[in-house]
Formats: C-alpha cells, sequence, structure tokens
C-alpha cells in the first residue's frame, strides 16, 4: 500500500505576524531618540560651562584691578595724591570726595557709564590691559580708627590712629567681553608727621 503522507500546513499564530520587526523598528527608533536628546544635552552642558570660565576670567581680571589699585593706595604717598584733592583729566581714575555722584548720568554710575572713551577717560587699565580698569574715589578724608584712641594707659601715644578711607572700583572683561564689576573699600593711615 502507497502510503501517501500528508505534510500538513505549519500554523502561525495569528498575532505574531511580522509583529517582532515591528516592535524592533520600534525599539531602535527609541534608543535613537535617547541617543540624540543625550548629545544635544552634552552640547549645551559643553556651552554652559565654556561660559563659565569666560565669566571666571573676566572675574578675575576685575579682581586683579582692584589690587593694583590697593597697592598703588598703599604705596609711599599715593594716598594723599593731588587727584583726590581736585579733579585732574590727567589722572581720570582718581576721584575727590563726592565727583562721581556729582556726574551727569550715565557717568555717575560704574555700570553704566564709559570707562575707557579716551577723549573722556574715567579709568586707568592695570599695565596697560584694556580688559583690567580701575577707578579710586575717595570717601572720607582724616577719620579716627573706631575704637581706637591716642591715649593708652592713661598716657598720650604717638601711635597713629587717622585713616582715608576710599572705594575701588574695578571692571574685567574676558576674552569673549563678559563683564563682571569688583568694589572695596579699602583705608590708608594718613597721620601727620
Amino acid at each position: 500500500m502507497n502510503h501517501i503522507l500528508r505534510q500538513r500546513p505549519i500554523r502561525t499564530p495569528a498575532g505574531q505576524r511580522g509583529a517582532t520587526l515591528v516592535i524592533a523598528l520600534l525599539v531602535l527608533v527609541l534608543i535613537m531618540m535617547i541617543g540624540i536628546t543625550a548629545i544635544s544635552t552634552s552640547d549645551t552642558q559643553f556651552k554652559l560651562a565654556g561660559n563659565l570660565q569666560f565669566e571666571d576670567s573676566a572675574l578675575n581680571n576685575a579682581e586683579t584691578a582692584v589690587t593694583a589699585a590697593e597697592n598703588w593706595l598703599a604705596t609711599g604717598t599715593n594716598f594723599g595724591d593731588a587727584g583726590f584733592a581736585t579733579y585732574d583729566n590727567g589722572k581720570p581714575q582718581l576721584l575727590p570726595i563726592g565727583r562721581l555722584a556729582g556726574l551727569a548720568s550715565p557717568n555717575n554710575d560704574p555700570l553704566t557709564m564709559t570707562w575707557d572713551d579716551p577723549a573722556n577717560p574715567r579709568s586707568l587699565a592695570v599695565a596697560g590691559n584694556t580688559r583690567q580698569r580701575y577707578f579710586i574715589e575717595q570717601m572720607s578724608l582724616n577719620n579716627k580708627l573706631q575704637g581706637s584712641s591716642q591715649v593708652v594707659g592713661g598716657r598720650a601715644s604717638s601711635g597713629c590712629n587717622q585713616v582715608n578711607t576710599y572705594q575701588i572700583t574695578g571692571r574685567g572683561i574676558s576674552a569673549r567681553g563678559a563683564t563682571k564689576f569688583v568694589q572695596s573699600f579699602y583705608s590708608v593711615l594718613n597721620c601727620p608727621t
């Protein structure tokens, strides 16, 4: 007897026809979207870090300008320069008491004034570095130090207890144009000799 073998058709469940391919494509698209988001976030963080570096550079330049002004005041008798008594265009960085407040707006505010206009300068560059500029305004003259006295233990002392006080404003600019300002109050002993 000849038996004819019949093959049964292979049956696949009706819900799985091409479903694996669709799921695999969806997973690939999802992974691609996550990758694009990661690259975008990384690029933004890189730019933010760069901006912070430029801001730090500007702040360092402003602090350097203030330090240069403090060193200048502390040297010899610079604190008694005639530029603090009468404004002199030859020394635009030295301002007598009240000079800055007496200027017309916008030149009476360090944030809005023109710092380095060649025709009307208001500040001095530190060692020729125009990214580091400062000006010094005298705030008080011959003030007695708080808590000090020339009478020590019932007898007169030859110690000095008078100071001149100055407000130093420094401006720093970074290579990309970020600008920072630093202000400092600085006192110098001023005793009659």
